[in-house]
């Protein structure tokens, strides 16, 4: 799926370099992240304690959480970070992919599914009016696309600037 992702635009990869114990931090995420499954949970993000920021697992040598919906969000689509520790003297090298979710995903492809069905099927030159429907659901899949592109890169901002407060904080 990474691969279909990378295809389209909507995965972001990155190495952070942070000067803190693997351990350290993977504990300090633990503290800010709620404990539960990404794909299936019968707890909403609403009814998470404030203090957590992130849903998801966090194991010592990786981990995969996103960040958890407000009360009041309702157009945030938050996108899954998959990352990996490795230490080396000192340092914590954190390996992120960011991706959508594949809930959010499922409705642009079935869009462009069916917009080409519905294309291929009903256009001919005595039916031009029907291009008007095909328009409007391509300019709604590039709006929607452009949301969850942007939200992958707003993100990577805020989880690269949780993980500076971390080190900022620890020291």
């Amino acid at each position: 799926m990474n691969l279909f992702f990378k295809s389209i635009g909507l995965y972001d990869r990155s190495i952070l370099n942070i000067e803190i114990n693997k351990s350290i931090l993977a504990e300090k995420l633990k503290k800010i992240t709620y404990t539960t499954n990404l794909n299936f949970s019968l707890i909403s993000d609403s009814a998470i304690p404030t203090r957590f920021e992130y849903r998801g697992q966090i194991s010592n040598t990786h981990f995969m959480i996103r960040r958890r919906k407000r009360f009041f969000d309702i157009n945030n689509i938050n996108a899954i970070i998959n990352g990996t520790f490795s230490e080396e003297i000192g340092n914590t090298s954190i390996t992120l992919e960011i991706t959508p979710s594949l809930y959010h995903t499922l409705p642009f492809i079935v869009t462009i599914i069916f917009c080409l069905l519905f294309g291929f099927t009903f256009i001919n030159e005595k039916n031009i009016e029907i291009i008007w429907p095909l328009t409007i659901a391509v300019i709604t899949n590039v709006g929607y696309y452009l949301a969850l592109k942007n939200n992958i890169k707003r993100n990577k901002y805020d989880f690269e600037r949780e993980l500076n407060f971390i080190v900022q904080k620890g020291n």
